[in-house]
């Protein structure tokens, strides 16, 4: 959850904030924790934005998108490996790993809309390791009207 608010997606300080987005996630009750960030485009359209994410080796069921405000989807998760391997360096029954790249772990990604979106009409899917996910743009709201008192 992010504690600074975003005034303009051009903002120059967005690496920053996406560091204080993310900090949360490398420690918890002093244990380390293995994460990784999985890498999004994010698209905007006339009518919506496109958000579509690689989350390779990731279940569905152990993704979660939420709304921490009117315009700021966290999309948070973990993937955990489905066989024993040793780590980098080690040696078990006969066989060494030279390399181990793929990432398990938590992850947890924010990102904020510059304009209001309907959140009531936001659809997500997942294949082959690819979360599409698609935010409508509220519409425009109406106009204030002056009211007579009578």
């Amino acid at each position: 959850m992010s504690l600074i608010p975003r005034l303009d997606s051009d903002f120059t300080f967005a690496p920053l904030f996406r560091f204080l987005d993310e900090f949360s996630t490398y420690s918890r009750d002093g244990v380390d924790t293995e994460t990784f960030t999985p890498k999004f485009d994010i698209h905007e359209h006339k009518h919506s934005y496109s958000l579509h994410g690689e989350l390779p080796g990731v279940e569905k069921k152990d993704v979660e998108i939420e709304w921490n405000d009117p315009q700021t989807i966290h999309i948070h998760g973990k993937t955990e490996k489905s066989y024993e391997s040793p780590k980098e360096g080690e040696e078990i029954e006969g066989t060494k790993i030279w390399r181990s790249e793929r990432k398990t772990g938590e992850f947890s990604r924010t990102f904020a809309f510059p304009k209001p979106v309907d959140q009531e009409h936001v659809k997500a899917t997942m294949k082959n390791g690819i979360l599409n996910i698609s935010v409508p743009k509220a519409k425009k709201q109406q106009e204030q009207k002056k009211i007579t008192i009578s």
